[in-house]
């Protein structure tokens, strides 16, 4: 995270209002344009930690809408490694303590699906865990490779377990995809369209960590620059939030808002 921006101050304000029995919510509607910048208020380019990462960028667009309202469209535009088939951008200004297990934290967009060859979307999280160097990657959506379902990342190391599919086809169209992590059961469901479709493997995640929108494409088409439109971005809890001078002002006074975020894993193809 390079800075605390205006939304984030702007969100702390609303909880500060609310009471203490609110449950806490972020959204994006993608609305408000940000051309000349590539990135809309409040998002940026996702890094990796083992290298150059590859670059996404969003544009304001009003494909499968027609004018008057606005969708978000995330774009491969360069690989500087040259392997890659992923490009991301993450959100900044989610509060991170308000994302903590106890509170049912969630994320969810709506996606759609062009049925595009050689490219899917997908909605991305890295959960923290007990494990400080650990491999939580979570992905929720549609893959480049395959044509037929939708599918999620389970989550947790390497060995446990492949991708998934939830046994729904892909159709054209939009689609809202939504993980939640509950508290009750401790496993991260992924819902499609409101339909619980499955859940993670692993029920000792500590939070939903971040928000992220993913393009993947096959290595030989960024000449092409895909892309995926998504609209309609919501991150918070079901639970009710403690006022933040007991939950998001922590340590410093701004330790639970402006926080070091883990860099990715592994992206799972």
């Amino acid at each position: 995270m390079k800075r605390l921006t205006v939304a984030v101050f702007v969100t702390l304000l609303a909880l500060l209002m609310a009471g203490p029995s609110s449950a806490y919510v972020y959204q994006d509607n993608f609305e408000t344009p940000w051309s000349p910048s590539n990135y809309a208020p409040g998002w940026d380019n996702e890094g990796y930690r083992w290298g150059d990462a590859p670059i996404a960028t969003m544009q304001q667009t009003t494909t499968h809408y027609g004018s008057g309202n606005y969708g978000v469209k995330v774009t491969a535009d360069s690989t500087p490694g040259g392997w890659e088939w992923w490009a991301v951008v993450y959100n900044t200004n989610i509060i991170h303590s308000a994302m903590a297990k106890q509170y049912d934290p969630y994320i969810k967009v709506m996606y759609y699906d062009d049925l595009g060859a050689n490219k899917g979307g997908q909605l991305y999280a890295v959960p923290d865990w007990v494990v400080p160097d650990d491999w939580t990657d979570t992905q929720f959506g549609s893959r480049w490779n395959r044509s037929d379902n939708y599918y999620f990342v389970p989550g947790g190391s390497p060995t446990d377990g492949p991708w998934q599919s939830t046994g729904v086809a892909r159709t054209e169209g939009w689609h809202e995809l939504k993980m939640q992590l509950s508290s009750s059961d401790g496993y991260i469901h992924f819902f499609l369209d409101g339909v619980d479709v499955g859940h993670n493997n692993r029920n000792d995640l500590q939070n939903l960590d971040t928000g992220m929108l993913s393009v993947m494409f096959l290595p030989s088409t960024i000449g092409d620059k895909p892309f995926v439109i998504y609209d309609n971005f919501e991150a918070g809890s079901t639970s009710t939030v403690p006022l933040p001078g007991t939950v998001v002002l922590l340590g410093s006074g701004l330790a639970g808002l402006a926080f070091w975020r883990k860099r990715r894993a592994i992206f799972k193809g």
